[in-house]
């Protein structure tokens, strides 16, 4: 127990004698005893507790402060006299320091504390601390005097206040917490929120509006990902294609599908918040991957000329006022597709923002921020299609043009055939694949005759489409015999990692046995981020050898069911990929999304694992 602790015991014998001596000393403080009998009574003091972050890492330290609200017009009496105290007992693997208390006011010939008073308590947590949520019992005592009227001292009182804390693995990130309640004091300084993700948390901990720019930035950085490269030539094929040689109109059509794209994901992710599926899951559904290529494939025909789309011609003229514009449904469907496409780009930003609106509840609040993520999301496409827009406007008019058009139509319909390549068996899809390119090089010319006063220029166009014929050729053959090229190309590629999949209780008993850390790695067939994770860091020798020692364990959560639920709520997991560290019961660390070799080994080397 502290010094201040055992002071406050000392003092406390000799409470009653300072009590007495206030009673028979005249033009000195009375002492309200009997407050039945018609004396003053006391308004109590409201007595919160607050830390100074917004949770307690193992290995790491925080703040406890217990909040004291004084009525007006009254006081707390000066510490010394023992009566105004903070007692708490370290307990699952917290060391709470002295508590730190205020500079206090004078009063007469003593010292008092008004208002808002906090007592500070510094705590450090060991690196054996017991992970998960937890209530702290703090035992607070004080004696609250009158300042008004006859100025009166109640007896003392003493109540225990509940401090809810959550306790994390070492090296998960913290971030400030109760800035306004903590500003101005003296104790610890918490560290600035380093990262994207963590100034995010800091701002919206505090309700500041830097919240929105944060999201903001965090959607443009998320455009960056792999997972978004499939958007990027459909962009290209439809607005380039749609614009008619107008950059105002291609900026006009590249905004719509841009906010096609803000509306579904950030109603996807409010949707995931509100009820605690996985973000992105819908797009697991192969109805949905199905939908969305049809989506596609409908736009690359309109595009190769066999038909226009738009609004009914009744709708279209109630909407713009009876003007014959038309065009901007098919740019605002396309985005609306494309955000279900992009749906399983998850990073931290956005796992930080479902965490938040889950935790909060604010509906509201939380949509404005997904859709704020979703604009700067849709930025790289705004561009995109922009300057897709303004090729078309180059001064070379005609078939050149016209050639432009149709070929954003054929890549269209290869970016509806890429959608589908989780859905469709391998043989089934490689086959379309081999109709696709086989049919670009037929329309394209590759078994027409070339006159004698062929320019250079068509020929090279031929020989491209009879490469695009063999290609198709290839795709053919691999179709009907998977092994037979796949064959060759594995030679001398990495051996992969053997994981327990699905077996947590197995896996986690094997751990705890013979003490060994466990890596376990929480999947989705349809999480594009999982995929590279696989592909491009658990195949690397480095990282296999240093995660030799572990138990390695996938969670497969392409389907929801009762068991990826009850994971789901025991892993905290919010979005795919999500890794953790752990050893026994203490998570040492996680990250969400797609980490190369390089910094998924710079981890192990900080946690020394």
């Amino acid at each position: 127990m502290s010094k201040i602790n055992r002071k406050r015991n000392f003092m406390g014998l000799f409470a009653p004698f300072i009590i007495v001596l206030a009673l028979i000393l005249p033009g000195q403080v009375a002492v309200a005893i009997d407050d039945e009998a018609g004396g003053p009574t006391s308004p109590g003091v409201s007595v919160t507790a607050h830390w100074s972050t917004t949770a307690i890492p193992a290995n790491g330290s925080s703040e406890l402060g217990l909040l004291f609200k004084v009525p007006d017009r009254h006081h707390i009496t000066d510490v010394e006299f023992g009566l105004f105290f903070v007692e708490l007992s370290d307990t699952l693997g917290l060391d709470f320091g002295a508590p730190v208390f205020p500079k206090g006011e004078p009063f007469h010939d003593e010292v008092c504390y008004r208002g808002e008073v906090l007592v500070r308590v510094p705590v450090t947590a060991s690196g054996d601390a017991v992970v998960g949520s937890h209530v702290i019992p703090v035992s607070v005592g004080y004696q609250i005097c009158q300042e008004f009227g006859q100025e009166v001292c109640f007896l003392p009182e003493d109540k225990v206040v509940s401090a809810a804390t959550e306790i994390v693995g070492a090296g998960t990130e913290v971030v400030a917490a109760n800035e306004r309640i903590f500003a101005g004091s003296a104790g610890i300084k918490p560290e600035e929120p380093q990262g994207l993700e963590a100034r995010l948390m800091a701002a919206l901990a505090r309700g500041s509006w830097t919240a929105f720019f944060v999201a903001f930035l965090g959607g443009i950085l998320a455009s960056f990902t792999p997972c978004v490269y499939p958007v990027i030539p459909i962009t290209i094929g439809y607005i380039g294609g749609a614009s008619a040689g107008k950059p105002l109109r291609g900026l006009a059509l590249s905004f719509i599908f841009a906010l096609g794209i803000a509306i579904v994901y950030s109603s996807l992710g409010l949707f995931a918040a509100a009820t605690g599926t996985l973000f992105g899951s819908i797009s697991g559904s192969p109805v949905v991957n199905i939908v969305i290529a049809l989506v596609f494939a409908v736009m690359g025909i309109s595009m190769l000329g066999a038909f226009d789309i738009a609004l009914p011609s009744a709708l279209q003229t109630s909407l713009v006022g009876g003007s014959t514009k038309k065009g901007f449904f098919g740019p605002l469907l396309l985005g609306m597709a494309s955000g279900l496409v992009m749906a399983p780009c998850v990073g931290p930003v956005i796992v930080a923002l479902l965490a938040w609106v889950a935790q909060t509840g604010d509906l509201f609040y939380g949509w404005a921020l997904l859709f704020t993520f979703s604009l700067g999301l849709g930025l790289l496409f705004l561009v995109i299609g922009t300057f897709a827009g303004a090729i078309q406007a180059l001064p070379r008019a005609g078939s050149w043009m016209e050639s432009v058009k149709k070929g954003f139509g054929w890549v269209l319909l290869a970016g509806a055939l890429y959608m589908l390549r989780l859905t469709l068996p391998e043989s089934i899809y490689y086959a379309c694949w081999s109709i696709l390119l086989i049919t670009f090089s037929v329309f394209s010319g590759a078994f027409d005759m070339l006159s004698d006063e062929a320019t250079a220029r068509q020929k090279i166009g031929k020989a491209f489409t009879l490469v695009i014929f063999l290609l198709g050729g290839i795709f053919l053959f691999k179709s009907f015999y998977p092994n037979a090229i796949a064959g060759t190309a594995t030679t001398g590629t990495h051996q992969e990692l053997e994981w327990m999949v699905n077996k947590e209780e197995q896996a986690i008993d094997l751990a705890t046995t013979n003490d060994m850390p466990v890596l376990i790695d929480v999947y989705a067939d349809w999480c594009v981020a999982c995929v590279e994770l696989d592909e491009k860091t658990w195949v690397v020798p480095a990282v296999q050898k240093r995660v030799e020692d572990f138990v390695r364990l996938k969670l497969d959560f392409t389907k929801e069911t009762p068991w990826v639920s009850e994971m789901k709520k025991k892993y905290k997991i919010t979005g795919m990929p999500t890794v953790i560290l752990q050893k026994g019961d203490r998570e040492i660390a996680r990250f969400t999304g797609f980490k190369p070799a390089e910094e998924f080994i710079a981890l192990l080397d900080q946690h020394n694992l």
